[in-house]
């Protein structure tokens, strides 16, 4: 597969989604804060495997349900450029992002962050660079000419630190690696360097530890040989035309459920997220400065 330009392939799913967007939905846009839909729609992305998710969204909704007193439907979308463009054009109503996600989400269709999640009692996360043990591989400087496995062009950790990261170490990934793919998922991303699919991986830290049930020898043939500056982690965000009355409903009905066992459990199934905090756009100004430095590099 030849090199990925990073806008191209972002360009690439918005212009997708968008154009399928524009067909399906006709309606003029409602005035901003005038809108109670019912039912809501949730649309997510897979961080893990996809069959997790499909398991488990139906229980969140009908958690939302219950907070919120509104249906509430779930979608899982295949990367979060659609479920930005699905909420640009109406279509979902809440989304679940990585934070690169949101902050792309909030230019590109003004979305209103409104909860930052909490894993393993910390508000923020690291990303991770992982190979396989006997690949002879040690350091960053010996993934010059590698093939990659990043998760999604819109993932924080699993794309846009990292590809930072390579920079400020003196690798332009767009010369100095090998082949490049978008492996879809955190998990993804590990199995393919497990399997030996490609040279190596990023992912969340740790994404190794979700992949042990059907690979228990990961941690040991995979390793990680270094990890990015600190990122914030993921949250949720809404789209403005949404009443505030019914936004701060939404955000309460996360921060509830994520405070009861049942919820705590989901939230760990899905996002292995204990729980979540208001947060607005504030809260991701580095992840900001991050995709500015990648501007200085990458033709946008």
């Amino acid at each position: 597969m030849k090199k990925l330009s990073f806008i191209a392939v972002i360009l690439l799913a918005v212009t997708l989604v968008f154009t399928m967007g524009v067909a399906a939905d006709d309606a003029e846009p409602a005035d901003v804060g005038d809108e109670f839909p019912d039912p809501l729609v949730l649309g997510m992305v897979p961080s893990r495997e996809a069959g997790v998710m499909m398991d488990s969204i139906d229980p969140l909704t009908a958690l939302l349900e219950e907070e919120l007193g509104v249906g509430v439907q779930g979608t899982v979308l295949t990367s979060f450029t659609s479920v930005i463009e699905a909420m640009g054009t109406g279509r979902v109503d809440i989304g679940i992002f990585g934070p690169f996600a949101l902050v792309l989400g909030e230019e590109r269709h003004d979305l209103e962050i409104i909860l930052n999640s909490i894993r393993f009692g910390a508000d923020h996360y690291l990303a991770q660079f992982f190979v396989r043990e006997d690949s002879g591989i040690e350091s960053l400087e010996d993934l010059r000419g590698k093939s990659v496995g990043w998760v999604d062009p819109a993932s924080t950790a699993g794309y846009l630190f990292p590809y930072v990261h390579l920079l400020d170490h003196g690798i332009d990934p767009e010369e100095d690696l090998g082949e490049q793919i978008f492996t879809g998922s955190h998990d993804a991303s590990v199995i393919a360097v497990y399997t030996g699919d490609v040279d190596f991986g990023v992912s969340f830290d740790d994404a190794r530890e979700d992949i042990e049930d059907e690979y228990p020898d990961v941690m040991d043939v995979v390793k990680v040989i270094e990890y990015t500056a600190e990122i914030p982690n993921d949250g949720i965000a809404v789209r403005r035309e949404l009443h505030p009355d019914l936004v701060a409903d939404i955000q309460q009905a996360f921060i509830n459920i994520g405070e009861t066992e049942e919820g705590e459990e989901l939230l760990n199934t899905l996002y292995n997220v204990s729980g979540y905090v208001p947060a607005g756009s504030e809260r991701y100004e580095v992840v900001r400065r991050t995709f500015h430095e990648m501007q200085e590099y990458v033709d946008f």
